[in-house]
């Protein structure tokens, strides 16, 4: 069995304008779904078995075989065997030939990520996204680096527009090609954003290179001049996005964004509402940052 190769991140030119499919009632007016009070349909055993494995790594073993497993979580080892193959499949475990053992993989250390590092400020910032995505009909995320990556932590879609960005949680978009990464490496410090991109360097070829270049070097211009940066057909033809650095003292940096379809994010609207918003709640969630540390 090979070792399992991390999910690549999604390509720029796959990400899209979906049509979404309408929230139900109760979404917008607390009903049970909402308020997480929904009658319990009871656990999953596969899903609990997968979890019990995950969790039999959790300690001193950084590999552990079959039988050790099936040890520390009281399931049959045909059992654990065929979890550990199909977690592997997945990414969530790799496996050692040599050892004929399991360890951990990538995929863990990234769901680890993303629920450790600001779940509080995701929950401070979910309504306000709503809020932004309502008043302007867009999609509105908050993302952070994941290596040479931006995972996206949370979003927010407009409840009324149908059409948004085909892009959800947990996933990924190179940092060099992306808006969203431009937005990060223009508020890092010098020597660390030198780092990323002399990691990201050996990826592109010379001439895309530069214009990879070119394009950090015009939202750093930007976010210099209004605070944030605004990109028209890097994320498809008719895909506006507006991005803006998130610094919180003791977090990640982190990036705030919004986009939507090029007619509905017009210039007028990113400078009349989209982008005062978009910083406005980026004052707020400092705020209620520095507000949370003093107490």
């Amino acid at each position: 069995m090979k070792a399992a190769v991390r999910k690549p991140a999604r390509r720029v030119k796959d990400v899209r304008i979906v049509l979404r499919a309408p929230n139900p009632p109760e979404y917008r007016n607390g009903g049970a779904a909402a308020r997480g009070d929904a009658p319990s349909q009871g656990t999953i055993k596969p899903i609990e078995r997968g979890f019990a494995v995950l969790d039999a790594f959790l300690g001193d073993a950084e590999w552990l075989a079959n039988q050790d497993i099936a040890l520390r979580t009281g399931l049959p080892k045909a059992t654990v065997s065929r979890l550990a193959q199909t977690l592997t499949a997945l990414g969530y475990l790799s496996y050692s030939e040599q050892r004929r053992k399991y360890r951990l993989a990538m995929a863990v250390l990234t769901l680890g990520f993303a629920a450790m590092v600001d779940t509080d400020v995701v929950l401070q910032a979910r309504p306000l996204m709503q809020k932004l995505a309502d008043d302007n009909g867009v999609f509105v995320a908050l993302a952070g680096r994941d290596g040479l990556d931006m995972i996206f932590f949370e979003n927010c879609h407009s409840a009324s527009n149908s059409a948004t960005v085909g892009l959800g949680v947990g996933e990924h978009l190179p940092m060099a090609s992306s808006p969203v990464g431009w937005a990060l490496l223009a508020c890092l410090h010098e020597n660390e954003r030198n780092y990323l991109l002399d990691h990201m360097r050996p990826y592109h070829k010379r001439d895309d290179w530069m214009a990879v270049r070119q394009k950090l070097t015009d939202a750093e211009t930007q976010i210099a001049d209004k605070a944030y940066c605004v990109s028209s057909g890097d994320w498809g033809p008719d895909i506006t996005v507006v991005a803006t650095p998130l610094q919180l003292d003791g977090r990640m940096p982190m990036v705030l964004l919004c986009a939507g379809q090029s007619r509905t994010l017009t210039k007028a609207r990113v400078e009349q509402r989209a982008g005062p918003q978009l910083l406005a709640m980026r004052r707020q969630l400092q705020k209620m940052e520095a507000q949370r540390a003093q107490a």
